[in-house]
């Protein structure tokens, strides 16, 4: 007697197969076009074991749809675009895939300080215009340079270890983290005050929620140094994008790193767009041809232990306490 197959919802189709192919033999799989919003998650629902999530938005009008719903598999670390609250009210375990594209994620965020910190964009564009300008382009290194880093996570560890690397001071904060487990990735503990005040760059690693909305907005900003470097590679809903155009447009500080925006597609003639001192990518962080594949790996087995009945890791829940239910 075969084994029962699960049904699987999948987001989108812009996924690495490897974790589909390693789905197909246990589930059925019905793939959504496009983002999928709310109506259409909860149109397509209903006989759902699990979601394979990579985009679209699951709220509580999905989850009251999904009569047979155990398991909301998000492809990548942030769970925004969930509703865990109506998730765990329901028993629905939600799921992230943890390390996984976190080496990905921290190098972009070096990497955007290099481009800004030696003005390559500028660089770049005086020799495509012909020009041979390098007496204006006085860059400066990473080497001593102070980096700080709000939110100590995953994302946050791996920057940490690279920064180490090029011999940076580094401070964090991070609320949830004591001052010895900070010491251990070479780090002081400090408030955000003194963090925004002290460093040369600060980059961001934190989710996006109630909390953490705008919790870089016009004051914060002013605290940083006029020559600071501002990277977010997290979340966009983290910075307040008005607060920060200013900043930018009026010299509060040199230069801003970012690859996620509040409205993602960014919309045209967003103000953001065309300014010299901002390095910007369509929300690219994660997406390594290596990354992917973890990531997708990750995503399917997260939902083959869920369905199968088997112990799941807890670092892959967001709700851990919905396992228990």
């Amino acid at each position: 007697m075969s084994e029962k197959k699960f049904n699987v919802l999948v987001s989108d189709r812009s996924i690495h197969p490897s974790g589909i192919d390693l789905l197909r033999h246990s589930a059925e799989l019905t793939f959504l076009e496009g983002y999928a919003r709310p109506a259409v998650f909860a149109a397509a629902v209903s006989e759902a074991d699990a979601i394979f999530c990579r985009s679209g938005i699951v709220d509580a009008s999905v989850i009251d749809a999904a009569s047979k719903l155990k398991i909301v598999s998000r492809h990548g670390v942030g769970y925004d675009n969930v509703d865990i609250a109506a998730c765990t009210r329901r028993g629905i375990v939600v799921t992230t895939t943890g390390e996984a594209n976190s080496q990905s994620v921290s190098e972009l965020a070096i990497g955007m300080m290099l481009y800004l910190g030696r003005f390559i964009r500028r660089a770049n564009a005086d020799m495509d215009a012909g020009l041979w300008e390098r007496t204006s382009l006085m860059g400066t290194e990473l080497f001593q340079k102070t980096l700080g880093i709000i939110g100590l996570g995953r994302v946050g560890t791996r920057l940490a270890k690279h920064a180490n690397g090029f011999d940076m001071e580094l401070l964090v904060c991070d609320p949830y983290l004591d001052a010895d487990t900070v010491a251990k990735h070479g780090a002081k503990q400090v408030d955000l005050q003194t963090l925004l005040a002290q460093s040369d760059y600060v980059s961001l690693h934190l989710p996006l929620n109630s909390e953490t909305r705008h919790i870089i907005g016009a004051q914060e900003l002013s605290q940083m140094r006029e020559s600071a470097i501002l990277i977010n590679c997290a979340r966009g809903g983290i910075v307040d994008e008005d607060a920060l155009y200013t900043a930018l447009v009026e010299q509060q500080i040199a230069g801003a790193g970012i690859d996620v925006f509040e409205k993602e597609p960014l919309p045209a003639g967003h103000p953001l767009i065309g300014l010299d001192n901002v390095c910007h990518s369509p929300h690219i962080a994660g997406q390594t041809a290596e990354s992917l594949v973890r990531v997708s790996l990750q995503t399917a087995e997260n939902i083959l232990t869920v369905l199968r009945g088997e112990k799941l890791d807890p670092g892959f829940a967001v709700n851990p306490e919905a396992l228990t239910d």
